[in-house]
């Protein structure tokens, strides 16, 4: 072997483990960035030659500079990453609305029904009482705000739930560009043959940062982009062209927004309302915001009405046929439901007479039938015992109130234990991504040294080149 080939082979060690040791530097000085996956830089022999009839290497190079990657794991990460935003949205729409029916308090609905219902039975112990009268008046007043608080709150839900897409949208377009942008960086690097690692891990950060907000799906290309689309179908990522999602009020749902999706590169944009976020859609914080301001809340919205339209209706239906102290009759007692739809509100549910004297507790005609008849307060009273046909069924007014609470009851535990659920695999995810693909700083260290002396090993190799060259230029001088 020629001086010069030793001298080739030294120089390929250095190259090679300078190479080895710039590579180690990036994966300590990136242990804690978020996505970063370890690189390990692959070695492979030099061209083999024929030195006087025997085979020998050429020296070493780097083959690639490989990242430890898992596109499987990659995949669940993605996947529960939209159940777990989901899940999160609504636990935290829940909570919220679940307060509202915390029979625990003093003033809560429940509580509330019974005193109005209670005022009626301290009414026929005293028929022309105007203390029992006022009281009737007061909890019916104090009930009827209740109604327009629970109300009030869930409609609240709603329109803050509306409001949020806005922030939703506006991070799922930025995270569509950048992912778009990524596509065409990683493209224009390794068309050349190089591998993109960091700018990978980038877009698959990004990726699952856009799958807990809503549910996707992607397939990589031959040039190393990558297309995204939802979960079913609408695609928002082309190669390095990107969706742009905007908001629109919807006429036909109380003048709440609809989501509109640009297709990538196009003018043209259709409503992803419902494939985005219908009922039953588990995916990322966009679905979860949807189901919550479309489905759910309703739900309970609807509930809420029939118990105030069916109460007022029971009430007003004995009322109107009693009599007053000053013989009115045929007064609703109520202000009489047009709808059930949303008779809970304000501008539904009132008082509808203001006098005590107009309070019908008697059957009968006090001018021609006496004062101290209570026969009507009674059977108002006991319609908060009577078994009545409802949505969900023959129940009493209590009852069906519990089965609503029991409702809200049931959707706070079940997105609080997907929430959990999802939490916990999510951290396993977690942990096993960062044993398969996470920065080891021992390991690190260690690499460290060993291609440390590597790189004098080969800086050592290069000066017995030269001193054996040195000698043999001395024997010609």
């Amino acid at each position: 072997m020629a001086i010069q080939s030793l001298l080739d082979i030294g120089k390929s060690g250095i190259l090679a483990q300078r190479l080895a040791l710039e590579v180690t530097s990036e994966n300590i000085t990136n242990v804690n960035t978020p996505g970063y996956s370890r690189q390990t830089t692959v070695f492979q022999t030099g061209i083999v030659t024929e030195e006087r009839e025997f085979p020998l290497g050429t020296g070493v190079k780097v083959a690639e500079i490989q990242r430890a990657y898992d596109d499987f794991l990659q995949t669940q990460l993605k996947t529960e990453g939209s159940t777990s935003g989901w899940s999160s949205t609504v636990l935290n729409a829940m909570k919220r609305a679940e307060q509202l029916f915390n029979e625990f308090t003093a003033d809560g609905l429940g509580k509330s029904m019974q005193e109005f219902f209670s005022s009626w039975q301290d009414l026929t112990a005293n028929p022309q009482g105007q203390p029992e009268r006022q009281a009737v008046l007061a909890r019916a007043q104090q009930l009827v705000d209740q109604f327009h608080r629970i109300n009030s709150y869930l409609t609240d839900i709603k329109r803050e739930s509306n409001q949020s897409l806005e922030g939703i949208t506006s991070d799922i377009n930025n995270d569509l560009t950048r992912i778009a942008s990524l596509n065409d960086q990683i493209k224009m690097i390794e068309i050349r043959g190089a591998r993109a690692n960091e700018l990978r891990d980038q877009r698959d950060l990004l990726v699952r940062q856009l799958s807990e907000k809503v549910g996707i799906t992607y397939l990589e290309d031959t040039d190393g982009s990558i297309n995204v689309s939802l979960t079913l179908g609408q695609p928002l990522v082309l190669g390095n062209k990107a969706a742009t999602l905007s908001l629109e009020p919807d006429a036909a749902n109380n003048g709440f927004y609809k989501i509109m999706a640009a297709s990538p590169g196009g003018n043209t944009s259709v409503d992803i309302s419902t494939i985005a976020g219908g009922p039953g859609n588990t995916q990322g914080t966009l679905g979860g915001t949807l189901q919550v301001r479309d489905s759910l809340v309703n739900g309970f919205l609807s509930d809420l009405d029939e118990l105030a339209s069916t109460l007022a209706t029971e009430v007003n239906s004995l009322h109107s046929a009693g009599f007053g102290l000053n013989s009115s009759t045929g007064l609703d007692f109520f202000t009489a439901p047009a709808a059930t739809a949303g008779y809970s509100g304000l501008g539904g549910i009132d008082l509808a007479i203001t006098k005590t004297a107009d309070i019908a507790a008697a059957n009968t005609d006090p001018a021609t039938g006496g004062t101290g008849n209570n026969l009507n307060a009674r059977a108002i009273a006991g319609i908060y015992d009577k078994v009545l046909a409802t949505s969900g069924g023959t129940m009493t007014m209590e009852g069906f109130y519990n089965s609503l609470v029991g409702k809200v009851g049931v959707a706070v535990q079940d997105s609080e234990r997907k929430s959990t659920l999802s939490e916990g695999i999510m951290k396993q995810l977690e942990n096993l991504r960062e044993s398969q693909s996470g920065v080891s700083l021992d390991e690190e260290l260690a690499n460290l040294i060993k291609y440390q002396k590597a790189y004098e090993g080969a800086a050592k190799l290069i000066n017995v080149g030269t001193e054996m060259l040195d000698t043999v230029l001395g024997l010609i001088r």
